[in-house]
């Protein structure tokens, strides 16, 4: 079955029967669309690894428990049975949840036209393809909810002993974040994107949803306060951090030693006016909600420049 959301009261629901399925030689794969892209709970990710185990424990030759990882992310929910020698097709509405089957109103209907079974079949493969999903042992640093919550919190900003004094002398140049609709698995959005992937080991890891890098565009590059390098970045409430810029004309400006700090400076603040909420999408709708769509960058010297958001 492939189902954009699943959870764990539902899989401990059903996974006597699917034992059942598995010891009796039978096949069974969970496909789970959106967990990667949404981030799940530590209870249902633990509860997909149980799953997973029992299930290949059983039978190594089953699909298990897989992620989508390759965006976009799988919002459909198709249920494939075998049921007395006969292949059943379902599509619909219905997650493989407790709302789901049971407490939403939903609508899911059996597919009997031979031309669309086939199609639909054919999907199914693709879905379960390596360059699109991966088995629930192969995704490494998945996005836990609560893990992700908790280290927003235990990311250590060093503290400027004295903020600088910033006034009309001082040059500047604005970074534009107007793009962002344009940019959906990139910049602000990197989360969204491809993960990681090593095609030796088959490993993913999925991007962090604070990763971060601003692609600048080429006129703002040229402008002479435009710092091209690494540069210390002071912030307007008091932090500071290193950051650089790279790549062709210096476009990609970034935090030096981890993606995530700049995307925690810039995240946070979204999420501290109440404008983004955990694994949301940038989009200009939040940053008007915000009350502006760039940074300001002053130039302090060469090498520290103090950034506005």
């Amino acid at each position: 079955m492939a189902s954009g959301y699943t959870s764990a009261v539902i899989l401990q629901q059903y996974q006597e029967y699917i034992a059942k399925i598995v010891n009796d030689g039978g096949n069974f794969t969970l496909l789970v669309g959106m967990g990667i892209f949404e981030g799940l709970s530590r209870h249902t990710y633990n509860k997909l690894g149980e799953l997973n185990s029992l299930i290949l424990s059983a039978n190594p030759e089953c699909g298990g428990v897989r992620f989508v990882w390759n965006p976009p992310p799988f919002h459909g929910k198709i249920y494939r049975i075998k049921y007395q020698n006969e292949l059943l097709y379902f599509a619909g509405s219905s997650n493989f949840s407790k709302r789901g089957l049971f407490e939403n109103l939903e609508f899911t209907c059996k597919i009997t036209d031979l031309s669309t079974i086939n199609q639909t079949e054919a999907y199914i493969n693709w879905l379960l393809t390596d360059n699109i999903s991966v088995n629930f042992d192969k995704c490494e640093s998945f996005p836990i909810v609560e893990s992700v919550k908790a280290n927003r919190k235990k990311i250590n900003f060093q503290k400027v002993e004295t903020q600088p004094i910033i006034n009309s002398t001082i040059p500047y140049v604005d970074i534009s974040l107007a793009r962002v609709d344009r940019q959906q698995r990139s910049n602000l959005n990197a989360f969204f994107g491809k993960g990681r992937w090593n095609r030796k080991t088959g490993i993913v890891i999925p991007r962090d949803w604070f990763e971060v890098e601003v692609i600048v565009d080429i006129a703002t590059t040229k402008n002479p306060v435009y710092l091209k390098g690494n540069f210390i970045a002071y912030t307007d409430d008091g932090l500071v951090f290193p950051c650089r810029t790279q790549g062709d004309y210096h476009k990609n400006f970034r935090s030096r030693d981890d993606l995530k700090i700049l995307g925690h400076w810039i995240k946070g603040k979204l999420q501290q006016k109440g404008v983004l909420e955990l694994f949301e999408p940038v989009t200009s709708q939040t940053l008007e909600e915000y009350g502006k769509n760039y940074i300001r960058m002053y130039k302090l010297s060469d090498s520290d420049y103090y950034l506005e958001f």
